[in-house]
C-alpha cells in the first residue's frame, strides 16, 4: 500500500488530470467483498426492483415497516443479526440492495444515487415506513432524505459520514495527491454526484430533521470520524448519540448493546440501556 501511495503522489505531481480521474474511479467503484457475494441466512420472501439497477429485498412479518439501508461497499447481508433480533413477529423488513452492489458488477454508484435510490425505494413502498436504519453512506442517505420529509417518526443512524468535502478530503491525503489533483478530484466528484458539498453537509440539514434519532457511532472507527455523528447530534432537536469503542466501522452493527438499543427504539422509541450524556462522549484525538 504504501508503494502505491508514493507512485501515486508522484504521478498526480506530474499528471494531476490522470491522477485525479483514478481516485474518482476509486472513489465510486464500490468493492464487495466476496463473502458477501450471493450469501444470505435467510433468503427474502420477493424483490422488487428500484429504477434500473437496485434492488428492494422484502420480508412479510408484523405490522411495522423497517427499511434498512446499507452504506459504501456494503450489504443488506450485514442487517440480518439486526433483523433476527428485532423479530417478524413485530416487523416487516425492507432492505435495499444499492446500485453497483450486487451479486453481479454493474458500474459505479455514489452519495448522490443512494438518495435517489432511497427516495424511489420508499415510493415502491407506498406505505407508511416506522423506522429507518441506515450504516455508513446508507446513513448519510437516510438523513438527507429524512431532511425532506416528515412521515417517518425514528431512525437508526449508524457511523454516518456528515462532512462529504472532508470524505472526498480523506480519500486525497490517503493516496498523498497533490495539490492540483485534490482540487480536481473535488470538483470532479461534486459533478458526479450532482449535489454542492454545502448541500451534502449532512449536520447543517439536521436541523431540518423532525424524526426523532438514535445515533450510533464507535470512536475508534477509521473510516468515519466519530465526530461525524457528534456534528448531527448537535443540530438534531431529538436525538440520542451512543458512542461505543473497539467496534470500528461495520462490526458495531452486530454488537450487543447496540443491538438492544435499536430493538427497544424500534419497537418503543425509547432506548433498551443507558446512554452516556454529552458530557461523558470521548472525542478522539
Amino acid at each position: 500500500m504504501k508503494a502505491f501511495q508514493w507512485i501515486m503522489a508522484l504521478f498526480s505531481r506530474l499528471f494531476p488530470g490522470r491522477a485525479s480521474d483514478l481516485a474518482l474511479q476509486m472513489m465510486t467503484g464500490p468493492r464487495l467483498p466476496l463473502a458477501w457475494r450471493g450469501r444470505a441466512e435467510f433468503a427474502p420472501d420477493r424483490q422488487l426492483p428500484v429504477g434500473e439497477r437496485a434492488r428492494l429485498n422484502i420480508w412479510a412479518g408484523g405490522p411495522k415497516r423497517v427499511l434498512l439501508v446499507h452504506g459504501w461497499s456494503g450489504h443488506w447481508t450485514q442487517f440480518e443479526t439486526m433483523m433476527k433480533v428485532l423479530g417478524r413477529d413485530d416487523f416487516s423488513f425492507y432492505a435495499l440492495q444499492m446500485p453497483g452492489h450486487g451479486s453481479e458488477a454493474d458500474g459505479g454508484s455514489h452519495v448522490g444515487e443512494f438518495i435517489a435510490t432511497l427516495r424511489q425505494a420508499l415510493d415502491v413502498i407506498g406505505e407508511p415506513v416506522e423506522v429507518l436504519i441506515g450504516h455508513s453512506m446508507g446513513a448519510s442517505a437516510a438523513a438527507y432524505v429524512l431532511s425532506e420529509r416528515g412521515d417517518i417518526a425514528r431512525a437508526v443512524l449508524i457511523a454516518a459520514p456528515t462532512d462529504f468535502r472532508g470524505v472526498v478530503g480523506r480519500m486525497a491525503v490517503m493516496l498523498k495527491l497533490g495539490g492540483r489533483a485534490r482540487k480536481q478530484l473535488q470538483d470532479k466528484m461534486a459533478a458526479r454526484v450532482g449535489i454542492s458539498y454545502d448541500a451534502l453537509d449532512i449536520a447543517r440539514r439536521g436541523e431540518r430533521i423532525d424524526a426523532r434519532l438514535l445515533l450510533v457511532h464507535d470512536s475508534d472507527d477509521r473510516e468515519v470520524p466519530f465526530t461525524d455523528s457528534l456534528r448531527l447530534y448537535r443540530s438534531v432537536a431529538a436525538a440520542t448519540l451512543h458512542q461505543t469503542v473497539g467496534k470500528g466501522h461495520r462490526r458495531v452493527l452486530a454488537d450487543k448493546d447496540v443491538l438492544e438499543q435499536v430493538a427497544g427504539f424500534a419497537r418503543e422509541g425509547v432506548l433498551s440501556v443507558s446512554v452516556a450524556d454529552a458530557g461523558q462522549l470521548r472525542v478522539p484525538a
